[in-house]
């Protein structure tokens, strides 16, 4: 055996040989081991022994051994390519986090703060009496998942009612959205009137319902107004009264322009706490304003939860005709409430969620 060819042996025990090596080392092995089987042959057919251990000394090396060194060589072989396979899954994984980190905490502000500002306040805006505390964290391929709680005041508690999570690639939405209190809200029926309406029955039945509630409890309730308001307006009528103002509901112009609908079952509004933005300035009706520029800017994020076509109408009509109000969600005791039935400028109610005694004094 040339000196080479050991040289081969032992660079191949210890991987150290190129593809086209290892082929040709392999082959060998594959030759002395076929001539081990016809040695092994021949000395069961009776062949002199002596004869045969000429033939195999001048191999200077067992059989037995090359195939235990091609053994060894395929299995360093199998575990180099494992650790490659799983070192560059490694190295993905932390490039992809830090190109994710690097691109939503880039920016002024942070493009995390910004599509957190976007996604809670088209949430806020399209969902009467509806908050969310987000928070994100990176996933996939250069995406992020923002995450948090669902909550909404009822009385004088805000409680956490549902979860809500969405995946951004960029700034453009993928997956399915989470939103765990979605069809709770849907299944509550809740809607305002058009000051236009004249059919309102339904509204009477929402008055015995109310009723009949315990005056230990505190409620939800989506009340209608008679005429289009501005803010101060609202806030006059309302004063005094033993309940909170917790959403208003604001005119679009599309309400009803198509379908001659009474009812509006997707309204667009905002809290009585202001949102505040990275820019904010001015009232809160104009903080109204603000934020619907605000979702127009980012078009790609809003359209996961509203419409961007209704933000566009609405902001159009805001701007033209000013912020007008024509419902409320209003919280209190039940026994408070109830005595909207009997004020000129509520138009119709609808109950929402009732708790058990939470108030506190105003």
């Amino acid at each position: 055996m040339s000196e080479r060819f050991k040289q081969l042996l032992r660079d191949y025990e210890d991987d150290k040989l190129s593809a086209e090596e290892r082929a040709e080392v392999e082959q060998e092995l594959k030759k002395l081991e076929v001539y081990q089987t016809y040695m092994d042959e021949m000395l069961e057919r009776g062949n002199n022994p002596a004869d045969l251990g000429v033939l195999r000394s001048s191999m200077e090396l067992n059989p037995k051994q090359a195939r235990k060194l091609m053994k060894r060589g395929k299995r360093k072989a199998r575990f180099w390519s494992v650790g490659t396979v799983f070192g560059m899954l490694l190295l993905f994984g932390l490039l992809n986090s830090s190109l994710t980190s690097l691109y939503y905490t880039t920016g002024s502000p942070m493009r995390q703060s910004v599509y957190s500002d976007v996604l809670r306040s088209a949430l806020s805006v399209s969902r009467p009496n509806i908050g969310v505390s987000l928070s994100s964290t990176p996933t996939n391929v250069l995406a992020t998942r923002f995450f948090g709680t669902i909550s909404k005041q009822i009385g004088s508690e805000s409680e956490t009612v549902g979860t809500y999570s969405q995946t951004f690639r960029f700034n453009q939405w993928i997956g399915s959205r989470v939103d765990t209190y979605l069809d709770t809200q849907n299944r509550l029926n809740l809607f305002f009137y058009l000051p236009s309406a004249t059919e309102t029955v339904r509204s009477s039945n929402e008055w015995a319902r109310l009723e009949k509630l315990p005056e230990g409890s505190v409620a939800e309730a989506y009340v209608s107004l008679d005429h289009y308001y501005e803010q101060s307006d609202v806030l006059s009528k309302f004063d005094g009264k033993e309940m909170e103002l917790v959403w208003y509901a604001v005119r679009t112009a599309v309400e009803g322009s198509e379908t001659g609908e009474q009812a509006v079952w997707n309204p667009l509004g905002f809290p009585s706490i202001p949102l505040y933005h990275h820019d904010k300035s001015g009232l809160q009706t104009d903080d109204y304003k603000q934020t619907l520029q605000l979702l127009l800017k980012y078009k790609s994020i809003t359209r996961s939860v509203v419409s961007t076509e209704l933000v566009k109408d609405a902001l159009d009509y805001a701007d033209e005709n000013g912020v007008q109000i024509y419902g409320v969600v209003a919280t209190g005791p039940v026994k408070e409430l109830l005595k909207l039935q009997e004020v000129s400028f509520v138009k119709a109610i609808r109950l929402g969620e009732v708790r058990l005694w939470n108030w506190n004094q105003k």
